[in-house]
């Protein structure tokens, strides 16, 4: 059905877009059973033992001889990053500052820039009009000003989980190429629950809930689900496509959530909100477009 790893990479990073929102949908149903470290917690335990449940045979003695020493530190690091140094400030974002600035900064373009820093990945100048104008409809999206931004603790943590939640997103290029995604997956989701254990002990609460609701049951359920294929997914965009094309394709999030929230939690829709929208689908298709020709251009030249 698709013809290189770029087309499957730009579907997959639309789905891993309407994935974000949907998270929080199950969340939300899990918020009257379990504290914030609790649900993080199981999320994260439960998804371990669902990618070694499906995973696991395709670990052998041979798999483990073929991690070095450097391999362990990548995922222990990548798992830190994106389920210690990410998840818990972006929480602290949410209670200390604005949704719509922590809408603004999670989401702003800056997965190019790292690729850049990291790996030296060069920004194409055709690229570069759409990047900017995918920040024009962010900020229609959510509605931030300039008076309205303020550099305070939530929107440094917000800025702080950003650049966590993307430098792990990178990281998977240093993994072992003689490891598929389903090892890279299982290991790295190996690490993840122990940062939210650690909190969960520090502030002295329950491990166990006291009491579970079907709908949080349903909601913890749909979340370890989407924990194990989001992370899958997004392993394979970051390792087969550019990373400011899948950061912009990613913003699509925003779209999303305009549509979920309008259609779950009667939500109103501005006029402004949509035409960022309207921008953001336009140059993230921009993107993956000029990505696509630069690809097939590449391949001819081969």
């Amino acid at each position: 059905m698709f013809k290189n790893k770029h087309k499957l990479a730009v579907v997959l990073a639309v789905w891993q877009a309407l994935s974000f929102v949907l998270m929080g949908v199950w969340v939300r149903m899990m918020d009257g059973s379990f504290s914030t470290y609790q649900q993080t917690f199981w999320r994260f335990i439960a998804a371990a033992g669902l990618c070694w449940l499906l995973f696991g045979v395709k670990f052998k003695k041979e798999t483990f001889r073929e991690i070095r020493a450097k391999d362990w530190f990548v995922y222990v690091l990548r798992s830190f990053l994106n389920y210690g140094v990410g998840v818990v400030l972006f929480t602290t974002a949410v209670l200390h500052a604005d949704l719509a600035q922590v809408s603004f900064v999670s989401a702003l373009p800056i997965v190019g820039l790292l690729a850049w820093l990291m790996f030296k990945e060069k920004l194409d100048a055709q690229s570069l009009p759409f990047i900017l104008l995918s920040v024009v409809g962010l900020v229609l999206i959510t509605g931030i000003t300039s008076s309205s931004l303020h550099l305070r603790l939530g929107t440094i943590a917000a800025i702080v989980s950003t650049l966590a939640f993307d430098i792990a997103y990178l990281m998977v290029r240093y993994h072992p190429k003689e490891l598929s995604n389903f090892h890279n997956t299982t290991l790295m989701l190996s690490f993840a629950w122990i940062p939210p254990l650690a909190l969960l002990l520090m502030s002295g609460q329950s491990i166990i809930p006291a009491h579970i609701s079907a709908a949080a049951w349903i909601g913890l359920a749909a979340s370890v689900i989407l924990n194990v294929t989001g992370l899958y997914i997004l392993n394979f965009i970051f390792s087969n496509m550019k990373g400011y094309v899948a950061g912009n394709i990613l913003l699509l999030e925003g779209v999303f959530a305009l549509i979920l929230g309008y259609i779950f939690y009667n939500e109103t829709l501005s006029l402004l909100a949509l035409v960022g929208a309207a921008v953001i689908v336009v140059c993230a298709v921009a993107l993956s477009r000029i990505n696509l020709r630069q690809e097939k251009s590449l391949e001819g030249e081969v």
